[in-house]
């Protein structure tokens, strides 16, 4: 993988981006309560039966925070010029105005700045656990139906738009896909992935499973436990205005138990989403979504028993599958000049909860 920063470039190899995720494997085996603050149950708590449990997870300095979050994959654009602060409240910002960092391979160029919680947290077998912050964001930049425009052709192979191409490919970014600031809620064993979107004027709900070729590249094909086309997606499935400037509280839930696996997404604490059958893509379930982007599989139903929070900032402007090996005819090129356009987001997280509920 290469990552480029302005004008210059660093490699990081894939054996790198294992050690990265053998790390966070690790970290999934940590202790849920440790370290962690108890606080006075939410009103979205009484929505699901049975006793809760809400748990703080904010630090309160930037040495706490390197303690309670890691950055598996690299400070990202923190080393090309962003700012990274913490107050004594535990408010989080981070901006990157604009973004000079980007990768024509795979998923990376959707990582501007990731953090992950050193700490992961159980599903009950019956129940749900849920995530919820309070964002600000800020995406200067960002252009109302700007098209991002590639080529047909591997990772690196179309620097230049204004270049002949023999299959051009061009489509309309969300503005949150140009910048956003992100909530993650995130299973790295089964690459499972629920994220809330917030940037200047929208917000937007996804649901995403990884490959394997992005999560575990070491792990055979053959293993039962890949994951290729067959199960890995990537969708939108709502957007929506919001005011801008505006606090917005985010919230998402997942909740199992015999027959059930769904996620919900909360927006200033009213149900916003709700997609049962996690692991099935939008378009085989029949459900209706934003169009980005249909499937090539049949995925399966997931029992998730953990997640991680993550929290950061991101672009999503490649087409799916992200130049996956299983497909190399649906490879899509996209130069630094379509990535990197001007745009950037400066994003403040305030009270990461985790509330868990039994059923």
């Amino acid at each position: 993988m290469r990552i480029t920063a302005g004008r210059t470039s660093r490699s990081l190899p894939h054996t790198a981006v294992a050690l990265a995720l053998l790390g966070l494997a690790l970290t999934a085996c940590a202790d849920p309560t440790s370290g962690t603050r108890l606080v006075a149950p939410s009103p979205l708590t009484d929505q699901v039966q049975g006793p809760a449990t809400r748990i703080s997870y904010d630090a309160k300095s930037l040495a706490e925070y390197g303690q309670m979050w890691a950055n598996p994959y690299g400070r990202l654009q923190l080393d090309a010029g962003g700012t990274l602060t913490v107050n004594s409240s535990g408010d989080v910002r981070v901006r990157a105005v604009p973004y000079t960092v980007g990768a024509d391979y795979s998923v990376y160029d959707h990582l501007k700045y990731i953090a992950i919680s050193t700490q992961s947290f159980p599903v009950p077998q019956s129940g749900s656990v849920m995530f919820s912050v309070r964002i600000t964001a800020q995406t200067p930049g960002t252009q109302a139906g700007r098209l991002i425009r590639g080529c047909a052709g591997a990772g690196f192979s179309f620097v230049d738009v204004n270049a002949p191409c023999i299959q051009s490919y061009a489509q309309p970014a969300l503005e949150g896909q140009q910048a956003g600031v992100v909530l993650n809620m995130i299973n790295f064993a089964t690459g499972q992935l629920f994220d809330w979107f917030v940037s200047g004027t929208k917000v937007f709900a996804l649901i995403e499973r990884l490959p394997s070729n992005v999560t575990n590249p070491t792990l055979p094909t053959w293993d039962p436990n890949y994951v290729g086309l067959e199960k890995a997606y990537t969708q939108i499935i709502k957007e929506q205005d919001i005011v801008p400037g505006k606090k917005v509280d985010v919230a998402i839930r997942y909740t199992r138990g015999p027959g059930v696996s769904r996620v919900e997404y909360f927006l200033d604490g009213a149900l916003f989403a709700s997609v049962n059958d996690v692991g099935v893509p939008l378009d085989v379930q029949g459900v209706p979504f934003t169009g980005y982007a249909p499937s090539y599989g049949r995925g399966e139903v997931l029992s998730l028993d953990s997640f991680v929070i993550g929290h950061g900032l991101f672009s999503l402007l490649d087409a799916f599958p992200y130049q996956h090996p299983e497909r190399p005819d649906l490879s899509i090129s996209i130069p630094m000049s379509e990535r990197l356009f001007g745009q950037g987001a400066d994003g403040t997280w305030e009270k990461f909860t985790v509330t868990t509920q039994r059923q």
